[in-house]
C-alpha cells in the first residue's frame, strides 16, 4: 500500500515542476511582450500559460 502513495508524491512533483517551468516562461513571453501585445500583465500571464502548458486543463482536452 505504501507504494500507492509514493506513486501519488511522484505524480504530484511531476505537476509542481510542469506548473513552475510553465509559469517561468509565461511571465517571460509576458515581460518580453507585454508592449508590443499592448495587454495588461494578467491577459498576458493568461494567453502565454495557455500557450505554454502542455497538461489538458480540462477533460474535454483529454479527447481533442
Amino acid at each position: 500500500m505504501e507504494y500507492l502513495f509514493y506513486i501519488l508524491i511522484g505524480f504530484l512533483i511531476i505537476l509542481i515542476v510542469d506548473l513552475a517551468v510553465t509559469s517561468f516562461w509565461a511571465i517571460h513571453d509576458t515581460l518580453i511582450n507585454q508592449k508590443q501585445d499592448q495587454i495588461s500583465f494578467k491577459e498576458g500571464f493568461i494567453k502565454y500559460f495557455v500557450l505554454h502548458n502542455n497538461i489538458p486543463l480540462k477533460m474535454s482536452d483529454l479527447f481533442d
